[in-house]
């Protein structure tokens, strides 16, 4: 009778070990480490406290843009990443709550008055559904890289992006010390 308590006693222990990871594990993901607003119109790179994408056809053609640079962390070597995005109760969510996430051909500089370098947008990677409260969706990929579950860049990469509105009519602004974009990382 002993050895059946036993046997019982590292089946039901291995399986709440088993269970546990996927019940109890949070979440690791980084943020960016730098976010820009860019304006459309006279192509203007500036500083901001909050993320917001804003585009309206009475701002007589001065819509805004984010651009997002993220450095990899050391832990991300081995990993698999993927692009997320959430919202939490405090941002403000009008017109489409649809973004489109382009990769850059490199990080905004810094502040610019004017043109040059722009915004270096480069390809279209999907379109995001918006949810407030909640987490973003891909209504459509255009590429798998960071649409899906993609090897990590090395530690230490800089990468860019630019969170685009869709229609002619948005506004998404969120505070990115509670919400906003972010690169998930998961065990390959």
């Amino acid at each position: 009778m002993s050895l059946f308590k036993t046997l019982a006693a590292v089946f039901l222990t291995a399986s709440s070990v088993l269970a546990a990871p996927l019940e109890s594990r949070a979440e690791v993901s980084f943020k960016p480490s730098a976010i820009w607003r860019y304006n459309v119109g006279n192509g203007a790179i500036s500083a901001t406290n909050t993320g917001d994408v804003a585009k309206a056809p009475t701002n007589g053609g001065q819509d805004t843009t984010a651009l997002l640079t993220f450095t990899y962390p050391s832990y991300v070597s081995g990993q698999k990443c993927q692009f997320a995005f959430s919202l939490d109760s405090t941002a403000t969510l009008q017109g489409s709550a649809k973004l489109d996430l382009f990769s850059s051909l490199q990080p905004a500089p810094g502040p610019t008055a004017g043109w040059g370098p722009g915004n270096q947008r480069n390809v279209n990677l999907g379109r995001l559904n918006l949810f407030k409260p909640g987490q973003a969706t891909w209504e459509a990929t255009y590429s798998s890289y960071l649409t899906q579950k993609t090897d990590c860049k090395a530690p230490g990469t800089v990468e860019a992006f630019e969170l685009v509105g869709v229609y002619d009519r948005d506004l998404v602004s969120w505070n990115p010390a509670l919400a906003g974009p972010r690169i998930v990382v998961t065990p390959s």
